[in-house]
């Protein structure tokens, strides 16, 4: 397998309000920000994998959560969706890596499109912090 092939710089998410991308469900995208993603070469050309690079900036962990990364072009158009696994604790202050197989249009998409034409938001359904308090964005 051959080394990173596209790595997209951080600048990517600073999107101006007019670029900007929110979650459905309120507020939720406050809970992870989106440092960057890189596209890894896959075991055939037509997949790859990818690597989303999150950051947990409260004070109290997470042990479980339903979230997913959700990634448009700056004008709107939906590129594609991860879901980031659920079971996975994320620590206060900590980095968490996801990375996803991705194949067909998603990856025509990110590997057609301009860096700069790409925004992302990590978007909260729910979750439980590390004191068992839970926090529902759903409704």
């Amino acid at each position: 397998m051959r080394q990173i092939i596209l790595a997209l710089s951080l600048s990517l998410f600073g999107a101006t309000s007019a670029q900007a991308i929110e979650c459905l469900n309120g507020q939720s995208g406050d809970i992870l920000t989106l440092e960057g993603w890189e596209l890894l070469d896959g075991e055939t050309d037509a997949e790859k994998t990818i690597n989303i690079s999150l950051h947990h900036a409260g004070t109290v962990g997470i042990r479980l959560i339903d979230a997913t990364v959700r990634f448009q072009d700056v004008l709107g158009e939906r590129i594609g969706e991860f879901a980031l696994e659920r079971a996975d604790g994320i620590g206060p202050e900590q980095n968490y890596l996801l990375n996803k197989v991705v194949a067909g249009t998603i990856l025509e998409r990110l590997e057609n499109l301009h860096p700069d034409d790409v925004v992302g938001i990590a978007c909260v359904r729910a979750l439980v912090y590390e004191d068992g308090s839970l926090e529902d964005f759903s409704s």
